[in-house]
């Protein structure tokens, strides 16, 4: 029994390729395109609320770079709901990553490529190494990132977005784009899905300076459970008002 089973994974393996690949890259193709209706449906149906939004390019432009904050259950809205600050953000190396750098693209985004919270460490480092390069050397970058993605833990705050403002002496915005009705999908952040006719709100807040011995690990470490908790809050506020 066990060599027949043995057999079967061999086979399924070798398989697996020929119905995977094609339908990712028919996926590449077509869902970019799929996902700038919808969101141009939802946008054009809806009320947008801004709440700090509308100051966010005169602080990029104050500061010459923002670092922005939030959490991963709005990712779906992100491409789209920032499209008009032309954000740099972090896509990862796998399939699924060629897909969401060509919707990110589509919407405007500079895209940098790492791999998962979970594997591929050391090319995370090395892009985390080059997104600090390139915002020393270039005007105006706004970086967007999801601080509890892309695995979680749900609403954990990870070091790497507060690293980047803290070597480039960049200041740093906790941001939310939140609507009145959404779709949760059964992931691990639940991730929202705004529905057409809809009310939504754009929060910036800040902003928010790293210290200036952040270098201290304990100096560090308080700054980052600080905006850790005033982002769980701005959540909590939007739920809220959801509700």
């Amino acid at each position: 029994m066990q060599p027949k089973r043995s057999l079967l994974k061999r086979v399924r393996r070798r398989l697996r390729p020929l119905f995977v690949r094609p339908l990712l890259a028919a996926a590449t193709a077509t869902l970019p395109y799929l996902y700038v209706a919808y969101m141009w449906l939802v946008w054009r149906t809806s009320r947008i609320e801004d709440r700090g939004y509308a100051g966010a390019p005169a602080l990029r432009d104050r500061h010459d770079g923002l670092v922005a904050l939030l959490w991963h259950e709005e990712v779906f809205s992100v491409p789209w709901s920032y499209r008009g600050m032309r954000p740099h953000t972090l896509a990862n190396l796998g399939d699924s990553g060629d897909m969401i750098t060509r919707l990110l693209e589509l919407c405007g985004y500079v895209v940098f490529r790492g791999g998962s919270s979970r594997r591929r460490s050391r090319q995370r480092e090395t892009v985390l190494v080059e997104m600090i390069r390139h915002m020393k050397t270039t005007p105006r970058v706004v970086y967007g990132v999801t601080v509890d993605g892309s695995h979680g833990p749900y609403h954990a705050m990870k070091p790497g977005g507060l690293l980047i403002a803290h070597k480039c002496r960049k200041p740093v915005v906790l941001v939310r784009t939140w609507a009145k009705r959404n779709w949760r999908l059964p992931t691990w952040d639940r991730m929202a899905v705004p529905l057409p006719f809809n009310r939504i709100r754009q929060y910036v807040i800040g902003p928010h300076h790293v210290p200036e011995n952040a270098a201290d690990p304990a100096v560090f470490e308080s700054f980052r459970k600080r905006l850790e908790q005033d982002l769980e809050r701005l959540a909590q506020q939007s739920l809220d008002w959801s509700r």
